[in-house]
């Protein structure tokens, strides 16, 4: 088997699955494959990604069909069939049976917020938002949702919806959370009404419903802009009905960080 990383900018792609007639990372990459190969490979992604949302280190595999190229020869000829907007970092081969979502045992996704005076350069990448945003609060909130909970109120697409098909399934709604924490990633900008600031959401989880992450960004930025207490986690999570939930973050700001397999450790990094 070949273990692909896959980066993208997602503002291209009508999300990461294949779909008939649309863009997609998984149809682009499976074109380069073909290209290479000689005839179609199904190669299976490690994780669902919405339209607009980015990737610097989603997951593909394959059966490995070119034995013969070594892996830095495999990277360079799929690359080069590749558009401009994805990308092959890394291929290793694995052995027979890996599979890049089944064996998954994380996944880590960050998200990005640009706070104060716009800044064009940063535009579909962060969710650009006036005014400061309270770090404190923010991580106060955040750390309420480290463990294993009932994430409905953060589930969008009607899986978190009472009643809904998602909950008679055996996991349901219930995630576990590892990691989930708020960071100033670079200096402040400006001084007094121009100050710009750059943070980062990382929260890494057994698994992710749809739009949970942009979900849960929506909430503690509520939170950090005084809005809701930082006990308004432990009342969503309670609830269990997104109909009572928080606006869910646009997609610009969003990007699927790494996958974590055998012995990877989510609080790396």
């Amino acid at each position: 088997m070949v273990k692909l990383v896959v980066a993208y900018d997602g503002r291209g792609f009508f999300g990461s699955q294949r779909q008939a007639g649309k863009r997609t990372v998984q149809g682009e990459l499976e074109r380069a494959i073909e290209e290479v190969v000689g005839f179609p490979v199904p190669a299976y992604l490690a994780g669902r990604t919405d339209q607009g949302v980015h990737a610097v280190g989603q997951v593909a595999s394959l059966a490995d069909h070119r034995p013969d190229l070594r892996d830095q020869t495999a990277l360079k000829a799929l690359n080069a069939h590749l558009p401009d907007d994805l990308a092959i970092t890394f291929v290793e081969r694995k052995p027979l049976g890996f599979h890049a979502r089944y064996d998954a045992q994380w996944r880590e996704y960050r998200y990005r917020l640009w706070t104060g005076v716009r800044q064009p350069l940063a535009a579909g990448f962060v969710w650009q938002r006036p005014g400061s945003l309270d770090l404190d609060a923010m991580n106060a909130a955040a750390a309420r949702l480290v463990g294993t909970h009932d994430v409905a109120s953060f589930a969008g697409g009607g899986e978190g919806v009472p009643g809904s098909e998602r909950q008679s399934k055996a996991r349901g709604t219930t995630r576990t959370i590892l990691v989930c924490d708020v960071r100033q990633i670079c200096p402040w900008w400006g001084t007094g009404e121009t100050v710009a600031t750059l943070l980062e959401l990382r929260i890494a989880a057994d698994g992710f419903l749809p739009r949970m992450v942009r979900s849960v960004t929506g909430a503690l930025v509520e939170i950090g802009r005084g809005a809701r207490p930082a006990t308004w986690i432990d009342e969503l999570l309670a609830s269990r009905d997104r109909r009572l939930g928080p606006t869910t973050a646009p997609a610009d700001g969003l990007t699927l960080w790494r996958v974590g397999y055998d012995e990877d450790d989510p609080r790396d990094g």
